[in-house]
């Protein structure tokens, strides 16, 4: 087996699902003796993690937006001398920012290692002359994270910028070992005061405007009409928690939904939740929590959008139509209803493709491919 050497490159600086897979893989990878270095902003939560594991960490970058060019003149001075000093075999980009900054450090330095672009979301692409010369000329391969996803490229795809052939679609994983150790569900539902038959339905993510905490919230209403006792958690943070929180607020919703901010045992509270709900509007690709409340065996009632009808079907769930509050009350209700009657719990098993050594893998033999092995 040829031992590869890579550069993943990431710039957020908050923790995601996206960057939970640049770690997952990168992990991995260096487990079955591949070199890895993770480029990422200091400060980001991924480098710390990446730390800890074990891993080794490149933070001399900012990886902000490319109308900054000082921070982008800078990244390219960075990333120029640690590629040339590490000899990578592969150069990994994971986001947009990272991604322009290691496409503009490879046309300036002329260097030659190749570049895959993994694309995390199922936002639109926009099919204008930059993005044409970029899939055109400087990404050697994409991966997407789901069929929805994929479906953005279509208009690349028609034109003959990108072989829909040689697009990979490799969805996330769970960490197994987190979510399949000893877990407290008691505990989170001790902390929270509940009772034994009191529901309780959590929202996990970050909190901005797509993962659709506001849809939930205008949902709520009409599930405490049937399940008065029931409490709702969000768990995550981000820029849309003043507006939640005023929401809540004006509403007098304080005793029924509860903000637990970052949390480090979403493991605990997964397990401890009886209905898993992502109200998503529009970025969701391959979102790691409902495959986690598929480990846990826990029902989901999630949007209709991007990878989601990928993870979630009748057997493990409901889907909803995206922005839909009376159709995501209805959808809550009926699983809750389920559960009551005892038949609401998923019976399927967890799927191989979800995990990090099936992720791992797939990467792999793109790789393989890209580099001619």
């Amino acid at each position: 087996m040829r031992i590869f050497k890579i550069l993943q490159t990431d710039f957020h600086r908050m923790w995601s699902g996206q960057t939970a897979r640049v770690l997952h893989l990168s992990r991995e990878l260096a487990s079955r003796g591949h070199l890895v270095i993770i480029a990422s902003p200091a400060g980001a939560i991924l480098g710390e993690r990446a730390r800890q594991a074990g891993l080794q960490v490149f933070q001399q970058v900012n990886f902000k937006r490319i109308t900054h060019p000082i921070y982008l003149f800078r990244d390219i001075v960075a990333l120029g001398r640690l590629i040339q000093r590490e000899a990578f075999d592969l150069i990994h980009v994971h986001g947009s920012e990272d991604t322009w900054a290691v496409v503009l450090t490879r046309l300036l330095y002329g260097l030659k290692q190749p570049i895959l672009m993994t694309r995390h979301n199922s936002k639109s692409v926009k099919f204008h002359a930059v993005n044409r010369w970029l899939y055109r000329s400087a990404i050697g391969r994409l991966v997407t994270t789901s069929y929805g996803a994929l479906e953005n490229y279509r208009p690349f795809f028609d034109a003959h910028i990108l072989r829909e052939d040689e697009v990979q679609v490799i969805h996330s994983c769970v960490d197994i070992e987190k979510f399949s150790g000893t877990l407290f569900p008691e505990r989170i539902r001790a902390e929270l005061g509940l009772g034994r038959d009191d529901p309780l339905i959590g929202l996990v993510g970050r909190m901005n405007r797509d993962k659709g905490h506001l849809v939930l919230l205008d949902a709520v209403p009409e599930v405490l009409r049937e399940f008065p006792k029931a409490l709702f958690v969000f768990v995550g943070k981000g820029g849309m928690e003043p507006i939640v929180r005023e929401v809540i607020r004006n509403r007098g919703l304080g005793r029924s939904v509860r903000l637990l901010g970052f949390r480090e045992d979403t493991q605990d509270i997964t397990a401890a939740l009886d209905l898993s709900v992502l109200p998503a509007l529009g970025t969701d690709s391959s979102p790691a929590v409902l495959k986690e409340a598929l480990l846990l065996a826990k029902p989901v009632v999630a949007s209709r959008i991007g990878g989601i009808p990928e993870i979630v079907n009748e057997q493990t769930g409901i889907l909803v139509s995206p922005g839909n509050a009376d159709e995501l009350a209805r959808a809550i209700v009926e699983a809750l209803r389920r559960l009551r009657q005892g038949n609401g719990t998923p019976s399927t098993s967890f799927p191989e493709r979800f995990t990090p050594a099936f992720l791992c893998s797939s990467y792999l033999r793109v790789y393989e491919e890209m580099l001619g092995d």
